[in-house]
């Protein structure tokens, strides 16, 4: 494969298959798996409930993660959905399609730092009984737990700084080492599983507890779409193709995995009493006679943090580089480190955003799940309607994949997309933004989009982008 510049600037041909599902596999399966069981259970109003929310959930997102099937491999530039959509619709679409990219992987970011204290605490209760050094929406903010998040946020910037393939065999490490300590769990519970735990099997009806739980879990089960930000540093014998089945493979993996982290503690402990505990499976490890595996289970999920961080830390970056080469920012965005190729620029900027939300505190740890959920929303459905826009504007364009299903699934999906950004944009809907912190921390990363679209290289001509943003599929576009 060869090298393939953007903008006149090269990026790192390193990462391997194993680095892509690493990335795609530790965007989707970090924490929650140990932190959201017992809150999941309770939802869904039982174990036989919750398992049907998963496989619907994945049925779900099925539509959707094989646009990136098809796209990845037609189109495998660093912007991933901002490639897309710019292609497909233009300047205005791409540009906020691409900034809803990065304010998705930088809500994640700031995010993830915060839930690195929450999980050491469970380890070290020090760091949430130190005195506060201030608070912010009645939320503590203590010295450890900003020690911790600098800590995060430095050592993972310095590892992206370092370029992408230290930063995808990081990911893929600490994805092996997760679902290594999950799965040791999964056996030794299943060795102890009690059919007796499990009864009643339902405390709701199956209808009502299954979509209760289903409408919270394509917000929980998101971040394989991180994959298709890499596609221009794939190392040598990576074929895009394969590049765009990892994210689909991604999806599979970490929803499995989910499904057995959920059930295997629903027949180690009573299910009704998950919700009682923090940590429902490092709990039931502990109430079974293996303390140890439990508190390296916390432990795996703080690996499980640091996997996240540093996969959506990845796709944040790709995203603002592209931009910057495409005009679409500040022209700062594109620069890339001479020797390591990293855009250091664009990590500066996302450690900094990271650390501001740091120092505001937990009580943005619900807001920005739910803001995040509206730009996952965006990116999805946007990536499915520029796959089908792109077959008619540009039919012999080479497809070495094609999305599995045809049109029909295709036009699903975008239902499915549009259903859900309704929910949670139309005030007064189940799952809508809360008013007003939501809508306002919303409306305030779309100002500051806007922001850095006008401060935008506007010296940058129409033509001049259109070769930036083609690259190496140039050529196929003027057949």
């Amino acid at each position: 494969m060869d090298n393939k510049k953007s903008g006149g600037v090269q990026l790192s041909k390193s990462i391997s298959l194993v680095g892509y599902l690493g990335m795609g596999v530790g965007a989707v399966f970090g924490a929650s798996w140990l932190l959201t069981t017992g809150i999941w259970i309770d939802r869904a109003g039982g174990p036989i409930n919750a398992l049907l929310a998963f496989v619907l959930c994945f049925l779900v997102e099925l539509p959707l993660v094989l646009a990136y099937y098809e796209a990845v491999p037609m189109i495998p530039l660093a912007g991933g959905e901002l490639s897309y959509s710019y292609l497909s619709f233009g300047n205005l679409v791409g540009m906020l399609v691409g900034w809803f990219g990065v304010l998705v992987n930088v809500i994640l970011c700031a995010w993830e730092v915060l839930a690195i204290s929450r999980l050491l605490s469970f380890l070290f209760p020090a760091i949430s009984n130190a005195a506060p050094l201030y608070k912010i929406g009645g939320s503590p903010i203590t010295l450890p737990a900003i020690v911790i998040g600098l800590l995060l946020i430095v050592g993972i910037g310095f590892i992206q700084y370092r370029g992408a393939r230290l930063s995808s065999r990081f990911s893929t490490i600490i994805t092996i080492t997760v679902i290594s300590l999950a799965l040791i769990s999964v056996v030794v519970g299943i060795c102890n599983f009690n059919p007796a735990n499990l009864q009643p099997l339902q405390s709701k009806d199956t209808v009502v507890g299954t979509v209760s739980l289903l409408a919270m879990l394509p917000f929980s089960i998101a971040g394989w779409e991180t994959v298709s930000k890499g596609a221009q540093e794939a190392g040598k014998g990576v074929s895009y193709k394969k590049i765009g089945a990892s994210v689909v493979i991604s999806l599979a993996i970490a929803t499995t995995m989910y499904i057995l982290t959920l059930f295997v503690p629903t027949g180690l402990i009573p299910w009704q009493t998950m919700s009682e505990t923090t940590a429902p499976f490092a709990a039931a490890m502990t109430k079974i006679g293996f303390p140890v595996l439990g508190t390296l289970l916390i432990a795996a999920a703080c690996f499980g943090v640091i996997g996240v961080y540093n996969a959506v830390f990845f796709g944040a970056t790709r995203l603002l580089l592209t931009m910057g080469e495409y005009g679409l920012v500040p022209k700062s965005f594109s620069r890339l480190h001479p020797k390591y190729h990293s855009p250091s620029t664009a990590i500066i900027f996302v450690s900094v955003i990271s650390s501001i939300i740091l120092f505001v505190g937990q009580s943005m740890f619900i807001p920005l799940i739910d803001v995040a959920a509206v730009a996952y929303i965006v990116l999805w459905g946007a990536t499915l309607a520029s796959v089908l826009r792109l077959r008619s504007k540009y039919p012999n364009l080479k497809r070495p994949a094609k999305y599995p299903g045809g049109k029909p699934l295709m036009y699903v999906g975008l239902l499915v997309s549009v259903i859900l950004l309704g929910l949670m944009l139309i005030p007064g809907s189940p799952a809508a933004l809360i008013w007003p912190v939501e809508y306002i921390t919303l409306a305030i990363m779309i100002v500051l989009g806007i922001v850095l679209y006008v401060m935008r290289d506007k010296s940058l001509s129409e033509e001049e982008r259109a070769k930036r943003i083609l690259g190496e599929i140039a050529d196929e576009l003027e057949k």
